[in-house]
């Protein structure tokens, strides 16, 4: 018979079997496979083909290895900090800065990553781990950020409230004129993501020295002097503000001047790519017939494809519009200066231009002459905001365009907010 007591003795003991192994080997697992979701997140946010589930799913997962490092404190940080030297990619950053920013109370940017890394390129993923944080937490953070003389705490922050659709109010108007050419521009593009109407005419006075001037100003309703400077000059221009440009356009100039530009595209190898994004951003059902002889071009198909069905509504995929086989993958030099277009043009259909076409024909008469359609009904009569459940996240950017430029003071819709699962199936916030 066991000593009495002893079995009290015993429950009155620090209880240790819920306490986190801290096993080095597995932390630094969790630290690479949650860069390596951050990274898919990222470019799955403007995918051809993914959903709010498959958002959902990424994120989860994410969070589920964010929340096992977290549990393990400092060590967890110290896994993401090695994960970081080995590989510093945007996915590391983002883990790396999550988790310091958690563990750390610090304000000053450079206690919490690499010196070698504190760089404009880092923003966006800072931006997006500062976003990460409890509410509690995110509010005096960007307060200090954005009061601090810290170019790139400045514009994590910035990037962050993008993120968040969070209004800085009155601190904004000072940084459409940063210092920093970097700050500035993010500054006026978030006055466009937040419909800073109130800000339109210093933006205005941006439109030949800002890049993200004229998108800015066409999202705040400018129709007349921004759509000129929307399209960028140099036709190397980043692919990231190429695509921006031909979705735009065309919702911002009459069809005709849309068309005209879009001839203009066709005429330089480097631009073909965004003629194509822009007949499908102008949606007229004339142009369907073109769009499918540019799937015959390997450079083009793909894209020839999406615009396809943003148009008509047609899934290549479940309506058996593929090609039966897929051509190699061309040499695209377009497609393979950004990560994102490669990500996009990787994970779209090869369309089939016979099938396209009959399928085509058997509903060309539900499509009216000479209205833009998108998703395969009038463009006017989709309803704000997007519903996310069964479009594409490239599909909810189209969308989102859209109906951020029939409300110009309106907030532009967030297509890549978090996905969130409520009694009503997927939203966003």
């Amino acid at each position: 018979m066991p000593a009495a007591g002893g079995a009290f003795a015993a429950a009155r003991q620090p209880a240790i079997w819920n306490r986190p192994l801290l096993e080095p080997r597995i932390l630094r697992l969790h630290a690479e496979n949650a860069a390596f979701l951050a990274d898919r997140i990222a470019m799955a946010r403007d995918g051809p083909n993914e959903r709010a589930l498959d958002l959902f799913d990424l994120e989860a997962r994410l969070g589920g290895h964010l929340a096992a490092l977290r549990r393990a404190g400092a060590a967890g940080l110290e896994a993401a900090l090695m994960a970081l030297d080995a590989e510093p990619g945007p996915g590391e950053i983002l883990v790396a800065a999550t988790l310091s920013l958690g563990h750390r109370p610090e304000d000053d940017l450079c206690v919490h990553l690499p010196g070698r890394l504190l760089v404009p390129a880092a923003a966006p993923a800072i931006g997006a781990a500062l976003a990460l944080l409890d509410p509690p937490r995110i509010g005096p953070r960007l307060r200090a950020w954005l009061d601090g003389d810290d170019p790139l705490s400045v514009l994590a922050a910035l990037g962050a409230c993008g993120r968040l659709r969070a209004d800085p109010g009155p601190r904004l108007a000072p940084l459409l004129r940063h210092g920093a050419a970097p700050v500035a521009a993010r500054a006026v593009r978030l006055a466009g993501e937040l419909g800073r109407a109130d800000l339109g005419a210093p933006i205005l006075d941006r439109l030949g020295s800002c890049p993200e001037a004229p998108r800015a100003a066409v999202l705040l309703g400018e129709r007349h002097h921004a759509p000129p400077h929307l399209l960028p000059r140099d036709p190397g221009a980043p692919p990231g503000r190429w695509r921006e440009a031909a979705e735009l356009l065309p919702l911002a100039v009459p069809p005709a001047a849309a068309s005209a530009e879009i001839a203009r595209l066709l005429g330089h190898p480097a631009t073909r790519r965004w003629a194509v994004v822009a007949a499908g951003a102008l949606g007229l059902p004339e142009t369907l017939d073109w769009l499918i002889a540019q799937m015959e071009d390997p450079l083009l198909a793909r894209s020839a494809g999406l615009a396809f069905g943003q148009i008509t509504g047609a899934r290549l995929g479940p309506d058996n519009l593929e090609r039966a086989t897929f051509p190699e993958d061309p040499e695209d030099p377009v497609a393979d200066a950004c990560r994102l277009e490669r990500s996009i043009e990787s994970h779209a259909y090869w369309p089939d231009p016979e099938k396209c076409g009959a399928w085509l024909a058997k509903r060309r008469a539900g499509l009216g002459a000479g209205e833009r359609h998108l998703l395969g009904a009038a463009a006017w009569t989709h309803a704000a905001p997007p519903e996310p459940g069964h479009r594409t996240q490239l599909q909810l950017r189209a969308l989102s365009l859209e109906i951020a430029c029939r409300s110009p003071s309106a907030p532009l819709p967030d297509w890549r907010a978090p996905v969130r699962l409520g009694p009503d199936g997927f939203g966003r916030g």
